[in-house]
This record gives structure tokens, C-alpha cells and sequence, in this order.
């Protein structure tokens, strides 16, 4: 028997008709996802700080989860909120896929294909096996159709005729796949299809892990515009079908855009899903799942937990006059400028615990160009640093800034005065 991906395996509710295990299936999946989404155990909101270029975590383990790893983090920063076996190497399946259509999105955007470009299947296409649209050799049809059918329906025929396009061969695009992943700093993934799908039943050879998938997930999301097929529960196809979507937290969870589904024997139900509510996004992963109803609750559980347990706070916005002021020499103030927003993710009950700092000398020796660093702001959630962002110096147009009465500024010339007051750090240029 072939492995079908994304595909109730076909022992499964055996006595059913074809027409009938398909439409009882989908009604149950449906049904499950508005089941009570149970809440994940408090330690999970334990949050640790690491270094500006490592993840922020909180791991928690669920008893006898039924799952073989799952991940849940914050789109923008990549910061990890849950997280149980993240690191497990597992079969990707048509989740593989993903990356396919990343580096389809690629080749769009260096101008070497466009989405209305012709492509013809090919025998090789039209014979793979597993979830197809069952297109036949000969045909022709747009190039943005067979990604929008590979992410929406999962079509393996549609996912080797789009491989074939942008690279000549699957070979070929199976090496432009692991070079992006490897671009990306996924250390934990090999793909040896474009399309997830086993060479021989069982015996998958493409493997990632949640971590890795996550990271994928966030080029998607902020790198092509993939979301706006993945949001979509249901799509023509060229005027020739409807596309259902195999994700079926699109258009029953509140906020789920997306991404991919997949399932072979081996792997079990996999999901990258991703979900947004005001400025908050999420991505859930959920590899190894025992159902396909399984991998929506828990990662409608994961998604839920996230959104009710943290927000976003940006307490400075990019651009903003910061309220402290800087003497320039002896003869006026500047007030710093934000060189960003500081957005932060924090645990709800603790918005108003935030405090920002802002670290820069009080003294500068002669004025700077426009956009020089002057110090750090920093923003802190009791004695934890969740957020930097540089003070710059600001644009100063003529007139000076007021100076605290009392404090004496020497004379209007602009000179430089050498000795500062007493107590104040002088800023020679470098930041120490």
C-alpha cells in the first residue's frame, strides 16, 4: 500500500464506505476543535532569559502526551514559550513541502519565474503518488496554481511539477531545499523529496525536527506571501476544482492563517500551524500525533494557552523623544530619539511590572551628527532585561532645548567647555 500524505491511513474505520469514512472524518475533525481546550500546566509560563541571539524558553512536559514533540513560540522573536522535545528528529512529511514553496517563493522574487509562468506536467508528475489532484501529462497550468493546490490541498503531483519548474528536476530542487535550510540555520533537517512523500512505504527520508520547523515557519511568515493561499479554507483551482484545505484550524480557530499539514505511516499527523490575535502571532508545531483530530486539539490547546497567558507591550516606539535630556557642551540639551520600538512579549500579569532604563551619559563634550548611538534603553520585567533598543542622537534644528533652571551653561558661543560639572559622565563618542 502506498503512504498517502495527509490522508486517514485506510484500515482506519474499515466498515465505512469510501464517501461516508470521508465525510465523518472531516465532520469529526471539525468538531473536535471546539472541544475545551485544557490548560497546560502553570510551569509552562516559567520564562527564562537568554543572550539577544538565543531563544527565550519555558519547557514543560504534558503526562503522556500524545504527541511525539510539540513547540509553541512567539513569530516575531522566535522566543519559545512551550516546548516538549523539541529537538526529536522526526519525518517532516508533506510539511516538507514548506520548503518547497520557500524556495519557489525565491525564485519569484529574484525575478527568475512569476506566479502566471506556463508549466506543462510531466509524466513524472502525473504518476506521483500519495494526495494528487490527479493531473495528467500534457496539461499546462500557472505556476502559482500548483503552489497555491501544493499548500492548500497538499497535492504531491502539484508540489513535483512546481520542484520541476524552478529547478529542472526534483534532484535539483531537493539540493536548492537543504541549501536554504542550511542558510537558515536548520541543523536538524534533510530533505530527500520536494514533497514529504516516502520513496517506499514507511520509509521516510526526509527529517527535521519542531525547532527547525518553527524557524521555517517565521521565513514564511514574514518573508512570502504563502498566508494568503494558507488562509483559505477552501479555493478554486483554475476553474477546474475546490481546494479544501487539509488544515482545519483555518476557519474554525480564531486567528489561524495557517500553515501545513502532514501525515505518512511512519510520521503520524504532523502540523506547523500559526495563528494571530491583535499584535500577537504564534506558531504551533505538533509532530507525531495518533489522529488527525488529535493534531488540531493539541495544537489548538497550544495556540489558546499562548494567547490567553501572554501580550504585547512596545513601551517605546520607534522614533520617540526619549524624556531625559543630554547637555551638549555649554551651550544647550538634545533629547535622545528611539532607534526602534521595543516590543516585548510578557506573561499578562506581569504588564505592569515593566520598568524602562535609560542608560547615557547626562554630558557630551560637542555636538554629533544625527543618528549617532548615545546609549540603550532598556526595558525590564522586574530584574529581567526583555528589551534594548539604542538612543540616538536627534536631528537639532536651530533653536536650543531648555536646560534645567539653575544649571549653568557658559557662554551662547558654542565652545566647547572641557570641564564638565561635577558628577557629570562625560561621553567622548564610544560607548563603554
Amino acid at each position: 500500500m502506498v503512504a498517502r500524505s495527509d490522508v486517514r491511513p485506510a484500515n482506519t474505520m474499515r466498515f465505512l464506505s469510501g464517501a461516508n469514512l470521508r465525510r465523518v472524518a472531516r465532520v469529526a475533525s471539525l468538531l473536535g476543535i471546539w472541544l475545551t481546550l485544557a490548560c497546560l500546566p502553570a510551569a509552562a509560563a516559567k520564562h527564562r532569559h537568554h543572550h539577544v541571539h538565543r531563544r527565550h524558553r519555558a519547557l514543560s512536559r504534558l503526562s503522556a502526551a500524545p504527541f511525539r514533540a510539540a513547540l509553541l513560540e512567539d513569530a516575531d522573536t522566535g522566543e519559545v514559550l512551550y516546548a516538549n522535545d523539541e529537538h526529536e528528529t522526526w519525518p517532516p512529511a508533506s510539511m516538507a513541502k514548506m520548503m518547497l514553496l520557500l524556495v519557489a517563493e525565491d525564485q519569484i522574487r529574484a525575478g527568475r519565474f512569476s506566479l502566471n509562468d506556463p508549466v506543462r506536467i510531466s509524466s513524472i508528475a502525473a504518476y506521483t503518488g500519495g494526495s494528487r489532484l490527479g493531473l495528467r501529462a500534457g496539461e499546462v497550468y500557472p505556476l502559482g496554481e500548483l503552489m497555491k493546490a501544493t499548500l492548500i490541498r497538499s497535492a504531491n503531483d502539484a508540489a513535483v511539477a512546481v520542484a520541476e519548474k524552478i529547478a529542472g528536476s526534483t534532484q535539483a530542487c531537493v539540493r536548492m531545499m537543504n541549501q536554504r535550510a542550511q542558510a537558515l540555520h536548520m541543523f536538524h533537517t534533510f530533505y530527500g523529496t520536494v514533497d514529504g512523500l516516502p520513496p517506499t512505504p514507511g520509509h521516510d527520508v526526509d527529517f527535521t525536527d519542531a525547532y527547525d520547523l518553527a524557524i521555517l515557519a517565521r521565513e514564511i511568515i514574514h518573508h512570502t506571501d504563502l498566508l494568503r493561499w494558507s488562509s483559505l479554507e477552501n479555493a478554486d483551482f483554475d476553474g477546474a476544482m475546490i481546494l479544501r484545505n487539509t488544515n482545519h484550524l483555518v476557519g474554525h480557530f480564531d486567528g489561524c492563517d495557517g500553515i501545513k499539514t502532514g501525515f505518512t505511516y511512519h510520521a503520524g499527523f504532523n502540523l506547523t500551524a500559526t495563528a494571530k490575535r491583535g499584535d500577537l502571532r504564534l506558531i504551533a508545531v505538533i509532530l507525531g500525533a495518533p489522529s488527525n483530530l488529535e493534531r488540531f486539539r493539541q495544537a489548538g490547546r497550544l495556540l489558546e494557552w499562548g494567547f490567553q497567558t501572554f501580550a504585547v507591550a512596545e513601551p517605546v516606539k520607534r522614533g520617540q523623544t526619549l524624556p531625559v535630556q543630554v547637555r551638549v557642551g555649554n551651550g544647550f540639551a538634545i533629547q535622545p530619539v528611539a532607534a526602534s520600538a521595543a516590543r516585548v512579549l510578557v506573561p499578562r500579569e506581569d504588564l505592569t511590572n515593566l520598568n524602562v532604563e535609560y542608560r547615557m551619559p547626562s554630558y557630551l563634550l560637542s555636538p554629533m551628527p544625527a543618528g549617532t548611538p548615545l546609549g540603550t534603553v532598556v526595558v525590564r520585567d522586574g530584574a529581567r532585561i526583555v528589551g534594548e533598543v539604542q538612543a540616538l542622537y536627534p536631528e537639532v534644528h536651530g533653536t536650543t532645548a531648555a536646560w534645567p533652571a539653575g544649571t549653568e551653561l557658559g557662554s551662547a558661543s558654542g565652545s566647547v567647555q572641557t570641564d564638565p560639572p561635577p558628577g557629570v559622565r562625560v561621553f567622548d563618542g564610544s560607548l563603554r
